[in-house]
């Protein structure tokens, strides 16, 4: 029996007959060059004096959907270049699991979830142009379809923005990252992001950039320290933790400086996704703050956190006027009722999203940043997306910790495997991905990419603790000590300035 992540809709056996693959040739197609040479790439069998991979349109099939027919000949029915490219991802693994005994079966398939994503925090550690590449071409092995790019932080900001020289010049360094004393930077020119994207859609791939306001934007006030409440010299986070300076929603200069960056995102990434992050905003600065104050009064409004909502409802509408589906991370708030309900979600916990639409990125299954002894493979194998409107599902690594491909890729595989077995088939469970577990290895071996091994991807309760202790180590490079003294220096100053 044919064992395949994600695993398809339909396979059906047509006869005990098999098949031997020594030669291929591609007959026309949609694909791009990229995709193409990936194909032949991993396969490494020399062309044939005809064409034996033959790619029938049929518009009655969705845009993804695909089925293949194998023989002689391997026909390929589709509607699109991303059903023509799924397709070939599951005749990799059929060549790769069968070899010379390929069976004669018919695959149906198509997936379950529009949206099926994966999420890489740059702000944290920056990974090169190469690195995100490495990256796509996992996601393409597992039929991922949007990589949503987490671009600025409090520990760094990541792409050029042409109005606002300083936010790469100042905000993309920092002096130092947790536990070691060694300076860190790096940023995305936009020949860099275009390169990016290119190479995303080359594999039917979109990408969501993320621009985390109010809050995560250390980085961007380092850089203009107007963008704060209370403007003072302050520096990139060195640290993780939830920093206490955020955007100053009262000023129409911060609103602008949100607008103007916008604009160039909107340049640069012209897919309809944008995040706009909003989660993990304190309120000290805003309650003290006679900008945020005097906003407040001529709203109406009666908290501070009404007051986020406000502002993340302008974006969200600015994004809107420029034909983007705006996103943020969900969180638990007094009354969310005030966001309108068109601003999508990224849903962490099995919160009421009141009927937005909104992407399941559990932080019980899918952040993969963290240890195995906090979520094991069976954890997220055996989550359920959320229920309520969603559009799919996303992994998701923060990289305060991943500082490079090797971790990032011992911290997504075998997990990687699972989300994406939730976003083709609508679920998964442990039962049936173990019984393929051996082999996903091997074909994890065959890209050369690297895993947790079983020990590790499911721990016994003392390598999970000792897994956790380690992992939570970072408490003591919290900056917990720093708020409370920095808070009590903003309110003298706010007193003064009455």
């Amino acid at each position: 029996m044919l064992k395949l992540i994600p695993q398809p809709q339909k396979i059906e056996k047509l006869s005990d007959e098999t098949f031997s693959i020594t030669t291929i040739t591609l007959g026309k197609n949609d694909l791009s060059n990229n995709a193409v040479e990936d194909f032949l790439s991993f396969c490494s069998l020399p062309a044939s004096e005809t064409e034996n991979i033959i790619f029938i349109s049929d518009c009655s099939l969705c845009e993804e959907e695909y089925s293949i027919e194998t023989g002689k000949e391997i026909k390929i029915l589709s509607n699109s270049a991303s059903g023509q490219l799924y397709a070939l991802q599951t005749l990799k693994q059929i060549i790769f699991q069968c070899k010379d005994n390929i069976p004669h079966i018919r695959i149906t398939d198509k997936p379950a979830y529009k949206f099926r994503g994966f999420m890489l925090d740059v702000g944290r550690y920056f990974f090169s142009v190469d690195d995100v590449k490495k990256i796509i071409n996992r996601m393409v092995l597992h039929k991922l379809n949007v990589l949503h790019l987490h671009l600025t932080e409090d520990q760094g900001w990541r792409v050029e923005i042409e109005k606002y020289p300083l936010l790469t010049k100042i905000g993309s360094e920092r002096k130092k990252t947790n536990f070691n004393h060694k300076p860190h930077g790096g940023f995305y020119t936009k020949q860099d992001i275009k390169e990016i994207v290119d190479y995303a859609h080359s594999f039917s791939i979109k990408v969501m950039p993320e621009f985390d306001i109010p809050g995560h934007s250390r980085a961007a006030i380092a850089s203009y320290n107007d963008l704060t409440c209370f403007p003072r010299p302050l520096p990139v986070a060195d640290h993780w933790g939830v920093k206490h300076d955020v955007l100053c929603v009262g000023k129409e200069s911060t609103i602008q400086f949100v607008y103007d960056v916008l604009d160039e995102f909107f340049e640069m990434f012209p897919d309809e996704y944008i995040h706009i992050g909003g989660d993990e905003v304190p309120k000290h600065r805003w309650d003290l703050c006679p900008a945020c104050n005097a906003k407040r009064e001529e709203l109406g409004l009666k908290t501070s956190d009404a007051l986020q909502f406000w502002f993340m409802n302008q974006i969200k509408d600015y994004c809107k006027e420029h034909g983007k589906q705006a996103f943020m991370w969900s969180w638990e708030l007094e009354d969310d009722s005030l966001l309108d309900t068109d601003l999508g979600f990224t849903k962490c916990g099995d919160m009421d999203t009141k009927n937005r639409p909104f992407i399941d990125t559990s932080t019980k299954a899918n952040y993969i940043d963290l240890p195995y002894g906090y979520i094991s493979l069976k954890d997220t194998a055996n989550h359920k997306v959320y229920s309520g409107n969603a559009l799919g599902v996303e992994a998701a690594l923060w990289t305060e910790y991943v500082p490079h491909m090797k971790k990032a890729d011992i911290m997504s595989f075998p997990r990687t495997g699972c989300i994406a077995e939730t976003g083709w088939n609508g679920n998964c469970s442990w039962d049936s991905f173990s019984n393929k577990l051996n082999y996903y290895y091997s074909y994890l071996d065959k890209n050369n990419i690297k895993y947790a091994k079983p020990n590790k991807a499911n721990s016994n309760k003392l390598r999970a603790k000792l897994s956790i202790l380690l992992f939570e180590r970072r408490q003591l490079a919290w900056e917990g000590l720093h708020n409370i003294f920095d808070d009590k220096k903003i309110e003298k100053l706010a007193k003064q300035n009455r």
